[in-house]
Order: structure tokens, then sequence, then C-alpha cells
């Protein structure tokens, strides 16, 4: 078995903790209500969903402008300072690539930011398959973004791993039936999930010792 299908944003690049940096400043700066348990609820969800969960159960927050702006601080700060990798990242992007392994991407992100933060990485080309939040009909926790992918590398949900950092991406991914190691960065997750996963580890260092026995 040498299928691997990534999530991006906490698993790839350290973007969550930026992402959660700049809402707590514009909820400060504009004096709305406290969202952070609401905005972790929706961690790894893709936009459409995200911004139907705000309208159901938040209607007075103003969720899609508020969005709109953190997207653009969140760009304009990795332009100006680089992308945030996680430790390890492209240390095991490069080993599995050396080792003929068939790589993936499946991000709730969109196509555009998506491709945006490969580029600025330089991660592009590690990637044989990309598939983004904004290209399928049900995004995470329903697995349709991960049986996506596995059918666009043409393998088998059960013989391919799966690298997720959220509750939603981790159960996404576990509905699709994969193998899923869980790195989680800022996300809190169920013990439910983790006894769901093959295996929780501390960082991608340890993907690629227990992937390929080398760090």
């Amino acid at each position: 078995m040498k299928q691997i299908v990534f999530d991006m944003d906490g698993v790839l690049f350290a973007t969550e903790a930026l992402s959660d940096r700049l809402w707590k400043e514009m909820m400060e700066e504009r004096g709305t209500p406290e969202m952070t348990a609401a905005l972790q609820q929706c961690r790894g969800r893709n936009r459409t969903d995200t911004r139907a969960f705000f309208a159901s159960h938040y209607p007075d927050f103003p969720y899609i402008a508020m969005e709109t702006e953190k997207r653009n601080r969140m760009l304009a700060a990795l332009d100006k300072d680089g992308m945030p990798t996680m430790k390890g990242a492209e240390s095991l992007l490069q080993a599995l690539q050396d080792a003929g392994w068939s790589v993936a991407l499946a991000t709730s992100t969109s196509r555009k930011t998506t491709m945006h933060h490969l580029e600025l990485s330089g991660f592009t080309r590690y990637f044989s398959v990309i598939v983004t939040g904004d290209e399928i009909q049900h995004g995470k926790p329903n697995p349709e973004i991960y049986l996506t992918a596995c059918k666009k590398l043409h393998s088998k949900p059960e013989e391919t791993y799966a690298v997720e950092d959220s509750e939603n991406g981790g159960t996404s991914a576990c509905a699709a039936g994969m193998r899923v190691l869980l790195v989680p960065d800022q996300a809190i997750l169920s013990k439910s999930l983790q006894q769901r996963a093959e295996a929780v580890l501390p960082s991608l260092c340890e993907i690629q010792e227990r992937l390929l026995g080398t760090r």
C-alpha cells in the first residue's frame, strides 16, 4: 500500500493558528460576540457549509463579511512573511515521492486559495491529485472529498492512508473507510475519533518514521 491523502491547513501548513489569531483580533476590533467555540466546531468544513452553519445558528453574526476580511488579511500576511509549514512536512512529502508513493491533497479550502498556498510553499510538485472544498457537493465531515481523492488516485479507501488534524476532517476520512493518522494542531479531538483512527501522532516526523522507517 503506497497511497496517501493529506489535509492541508493544520497538517502541512501552520495556518490554523494564524487564522485563529486573526479571528480574535477582528472580533475584538468590531466588538462582536466571542465565537471561538463556534469556529472550532466548523474547523475542517468548507466555506459553503460553514456559512450555512453560521446563518442557521448565529444569523446576527456578520460571518461572511468577517470571513472575507480575515481571508484577505491572511493572504497578505502569508505573501509578506512566507508560508509557515508544519514540522516535518517537506521532509515527509519528499520522502514519499522518493519512495514512489501516490500522494493526494483533500482540503476544504477553495481551489484558488489552495493553489496559492501550494505555490507559495513550493509543495505543488508533490501532489498528483488535488481535491478542494469548492469542487464537491458535501464537505467534511461527509466522506465525499476523501472518496473522490481515492477515486482519482485509483486506490481503495481501505488501502489508503489519510492524514488529518481536525474532528470534521478525521470523521470524514474514517467514514470513507481509510487508514486515518491524526496529527492534532489547534483542534480538539474527541476520544471517539481518536479510537477510530489507526494512530494519533505528535507530528509528521512520526508519520515518516511509521511509514518509511526514516526521519
